[in-house]
Parts: C-alpha cells; structure tokens; sequence
C-alpha cells in the first residue's frame, strides 16, 4: 500500500466564482453582479383561488427563462414570473427557483423568489436559506421534474459565470445520466483548485505524518494498491493518477 508523499498545505480561495460540483455549498462566496431588483415594498402574493397546474396562455419554458435569464436579468420580466408561477403554482418552476435563491442580490429579491416557492410547496423555509431548500428538493425530486428546456437555461446559467461550464454541460442535451438539477456551482471557476496529479508514492511503513485513524481512499488496480490520505485530497477536491497502469480520477 502506497501513500502519497505531498504533505497538506493551506489551501486560499482567492476568488469568487465557481467549479461545478454535486450538490456542493457555497457560503459565503461571491456571485456576478445582476441587475438590481425593484425597490417597491411590494411581495408575491397569491390570490384566494389558485389552479392546480399551468392553464392556457402560460408556458413553463418561458417562465423559466423570464425569472432568471442568466445574470443579464432585468427586474420587471422576474417580477412577473414569479407572479406567475405562484398564481399558477407551476411545480416544474421549484427546481429553477431553488437554484436561483443563492444568487438574489438582495433580501427583497430572496423575499420574492422564497414568497414564490413557498406559494407553490406549501414549505415554509426562509427565503436566503439556500441549503435547506437544496436539503428538502433533494428528498422530493420526483415530485418536481423541470420544465423541457430545463437543460438549455441551466448551461445558459453555467455559461454566465464562466463560458467553459457550457463545454462540461452540452453533452447532456443528448444525454446524460446525472440528474442536472443536482449540479450545482461549488464556489470557484474552472481549473482555480489544482487537482492532485500524478503524486509521488511512498511505502506505507514510512507514512509517519498519519495517525491511525486517518482516513484513506484506497484503490487496487491490477494488483497495484495505492492510498490517497483524505486530509490530502481534501485540499484539492479531485485526484488524476494511474493505478495498475489504468487512468483514474478521484474526486472528493
């Protein structure tokens, strides 16, 4: 067994924008700039008499790409989308309206977007909470599939916080076998956390810096058995290597 001889270090995040993770958290980052939403006092509300589902004359598409059309958002088109959809209760908008929570600029527009989510859920989490929305989305997914063009919003989302995501995220308007609504930005842009590449390898006898009880992610490919401590990788997030003369990569 094969340790990694690179020692952990600390690791600073000098910038405020993202790498796209699983379900990843982000506080305390900072997002781009959008435009700033109306400063009227006024909230969503949803009249006595809401229906069930989308009636004629409104299109979950179109809605989704009016409340958050990437970071280039103008104030009114938002306002009157997120009218809609809790008028409408359009449960399709959940995963959307979610995903947008965390880059609000302001306690109004949380407001807004929460007064929305809480009007077609029936959840009563606060409106800046972003993790607890994430938390309760993710036990009931199912039950909010996105809008069709849910794939093309998302990379047009992606694409505003830095144009490579688009190269990661156009293969699923094909196909993909990751649920995008689970893909979120991690903090940083692309390539701004070094990946563990290729480290050096010492024997397991002469491991020293590690306690007991540390722990390791442990490989064995073709007989060759390697283990990447996780106080190491947990400073890097993803590992490049090759084991057994396979390449593999390990994230974390």
């Amino acid at each position: 067994m094969m340790f990694s001889k690179i020692r952990i270090g600390v690791y600073v995040a000098l910038l405020a924008a993202g790498f796209v993770g699983l379900a990843c958290s982000s506080d305390g980052t900072s997002v781009p700039a959008a435009v700033p939403i109306a400063t009227t006092e006024a909230v969503v509300r949803a009249p006595a008499s809401i229906p069930e589902a989308p009636t004629a004359g409104y299109d979950s598409n179109q809605a989704m790409h009016a409340v958050f059309p990437g970071f280039s958002l103008t104030s009114q088109e938002m306002i009157i989308a997120l009218d809609e959809i809790a008028i409408r209760r359009d449960r399709s908008l959940v995963p959307v309206l979610v995903e947008i929570i965390r880059y609000m600029p302001s306690a109004l527009a949380h407001d807004r977007v929460g007064d929305a989510l809480r009007a077609v859920t029936g959840q009563d989490f606060e409106s800046d909470n972003w993790d607890a929305w994430m938390e309760w989305l993710g036990r009931n997914r199912a039950d909010y599939p996105p809008p069709s063009d849910y794939v093309r919003w998302k990379i047009g989302l992606m694409s505003d916080l830095d144009p490579r995501f688009a190269t990661f995220l156009r293969p699923a308007l094909e196909f993909s076998r990751i649920d995008l609504t689970e893909v979120v930005w991690g903090g940083v842009l692309p390539d701004e956390i070094p990946d563990l590449r290729n480290p050096p390898m010492i024997a397991a006898s002469e491991a020293d810096y590690l306690n007991a009880n540390d722990r390791v992610f442990g490989v064995t490919i073709n007989g060759d058995s390697r283990a990447y401590p996780l106080s190491i990788v947990n400073a890097h997030e993803m590992v490049n290597d090759v084991v057994g003369e396979e390449p593999i990569s390990l994230m974390w």
